[in-house]
């Protein structure tokens, strides 16, 4: 969930009603009416028991590697990413899970019990015939009724009880995974309220000069516009133990001459299409506190974003992300967002590879590369992969160069393993940036470069052991960000921001106003003093303006407000072939 959602939030609720049950009976129902459901379908007690808890064991297993990694809770989205996963998605996941020769021999003898117990266990006599289908679909009407929260379920469970939005983490730990799993999983079912328009009105009307001036015409020579979302990547100078001479020398040398700043992300640990929708949308994810991973809804349509207000200015768009085309439904969520180009592994052929993915280095080569192939502006969104985790034991690593990496004296075996692998990667990300920009700058055409870090990495064993310097949690971290001019390079003073205000910032550099909505979102963020726990001003009328954009209900939102929308004068098409 948002890291940003702090307690005393508007809306979040910071009392807990205890539900009538007590803990131990709310987690137990579940596994009860699965373990009936089971001894109905096989007509084996034993075998049932045995597989119930086995799928139990899996269950809170990788809850514990989730939480290590991300800090948060299994949520029922987690499911629905499971059912969309392919072969490599899977993969990726599994590289997370320990491996070795004990683990793989504990598996084969689960395996040969189930099926020792299922050729010599005997079905109860009670299940056969039509008592057993009586059975079967008593069971799994109980189960659907658990599962969508029917009478009486919610009484049960304490229908009162607030979802600690802010903090899933708390929220598991006072209702246990199995009945949090299912107040998420009822939460999710009911329908969003109707979004504000009197309070969404109220912030338009406040910013009625800024929304009805007639746009200005773009310039005559649109600049390239580059997007690096950044893997993981974050300043580790904050940490306590490490300088900021040590790492990210080429992204500190570029801001000097750069937009930059601290942006706050919308996750951590992973989650990384949470921040990417942000920037792609101006859409917050603190405003749909029970969506967590957006691709698998909130883009399931059609989307205003940056690609399709570019494309309606001449852009060629395309995505570029060297991993699977599929994962996190990026193949279908970016198309609805209006990208008209994917460059997905596929297309990196036999690449070199960092550790287990395709290189930093390999996906800048891509982008010079397509730059140099277009025959019109184009508005670029890549997303590299080499710096995802896990981060020890990874191939494809110059084991000399990354032993020679200096860490500090407070981290144990394990935390040094893991911290010098994540530098490792870092800082090919801060060289494969520095080559990226000296490739931009010998173009002829002005390019912005907007790049910047979709969340910190899940090292919660270097945090807990470093500390930041900041004396704030991992969770209240921010990335860098940087807003890079070719032709108009100048000094700028460092500035806070959230993901969500960058793309009206990308489209006021580049001279294209002509979205209302975007240029709201550059005024606000100007205006915001964005920080730890932070919440925008005029935050319950930002949720409804952003609400209403969602449901693609803005520009009538506009239209009762102001009344007619101006247009902007648009430049003469180009000649073909014509850069």
């Amino acid at each position: 969930m948002d890291p940003a959602l702090a307690p005393g939030d508007p809306g979040v609720a910071e009392a807990t009603t205890p539900a009538p049950w007590p803990l131990l009976a709310l987690n137990l129902v579940p596994l009860l009416l699965i373990l009936l459901l089971l001894v109905a379908v096989t007509g084996r007690a034993w075998l049932s028991t045995l597989l119930l808890a086995g799928m139990t064991y899996l269950l809170y297993f990788v809850n514990q590697i989730k939480l290590a990694e991300q800090s948060t809770p299994i949520v029922p989205a987690d499911f629905q990413l499971l059912l969309h996963l392919d072969a490599k998605g899977a993969l990726l996941l599994a590289r997370y899970l320990p491996h070795g020769r004990l683990t793989l021999a504990i598996g084969l003898a689960v395996l040969a019990i189930i099926a020792l117990l299922w050729w010599k266990e005997r079905p109860l006599n009670l299940l056969r015939g039509k008592r057993r289908l009586v059975v079967i679909a008593l069971a799994l009407m109980a189960n659907l009724s658990l599962l969508r929260g029917w009478a009486p379920w919610p009484v049960l469970y304490g229908e009162d009880v607030p979802l600690k939005i802010w903090a899933p983490k708390l929220q598991a730990l006072e209702s246990g995974l199995l009945a949090n799993l299912l107040h998420y999983q009822w939460a999710m079912g009911v329908i969003l309220p109707a979004p504000d328009d009197a309070a969404a009105s109220a912030l338009l009307a406040r910013h009625r000069d800024l929304l009805t001036q007639t746009p200005a015409m773009p310039p005559a020579d649109l600049p390239d516009i580059i997007v690096l979302q950044s893997e993981s990547l974050f300043d580790p100078s904050r940490l306590n133990g490490i300088e900021s001479a040590q790492v990210l020398p080429h992204l500190r040398e570029l801001a000097q001459s750069a937009q930059h700043g601290d942006m706050w992300a919308p996750t951590f640990g992973g989650g990384t299409i949470r921040t990417e929708f942000e920037v792609l949308t101006g859409i917050a994810m603190r405003y749909f506190p029970l969506v967590e991973y957006p691709y698998f809804g909130m883009a399931a349509t059609r989307e205003t974003s940056l690609a399709s207000v570019l494309a309606r200015h001449g852009y060629e768009t395309l995505a570029v992300h060297p991993y699977h085309r599929s994962f996190w439904n990026r193949a279908s969520a970016l198309a609805n967002l209006g990208f008209a180009d994917f460059d997905a592994e596929d297309e990196f052929g036999d690449a070199p590879r960092q550790g287990w993915y395709i290189s930093d280095d390999a996906l800048v080569d891509h982008l010079l590369a397509r730059l140099s192939q277009a025959t019109s502006p184009m508005f670029v969104f890549a997303i590299s992969m080499e710096n995802h985790g896990p981060y020890d034991d990874y191939p494809n690593v110059d084991t000399q160069r990354l032993q020679a990496l200096k860490l500090p004296p407070q981290l144990d075996e394990h935390g040094s393993k893991l911290l010098r692998g994540y530098l490792y990667h870092l800082d090919n990300a801060d060289r494969a940036l520095a080559r990226l920009v000296d490739g931009l700058r010998q173009r002829p055409r002005r390019s912005l470069l907007l790049f910047y870090g979709d969340h910190l990495p899940g090292l919660n064993e270097v945090y807990d052991q470093l500390g930041f310097r900041n004396g704030a949690a991992a969770t209240q971290q921010p990335v860098p960000w940087l807003l890079l001019d070719t032709a108009h390079p100048a000094p700028q003073a460092a500035q806070a921001t959230a993901a969500f205000y960058l793309p009206g910032k990308l489209l006021a550099t580049a001279g294209i106003d002509d979205e209302p909505y975007f240029r709201l979102l550059e005024s606000l963020g100007e205006a915001d003093h964005v920080g730890p726990g932070w919440s925008p001003p005029d935050d319950a009328q930002l949720a409804a303006v952003m609400q209403l954009r969602q449901q693609r209900e803005f520009a009538r939102l506009l239209r009762q407000t102001f009344g007619a929308r101006p247009t902007v004068a648009q430049p003469p098409a180009a000649a073909p072939g014509e850069r």
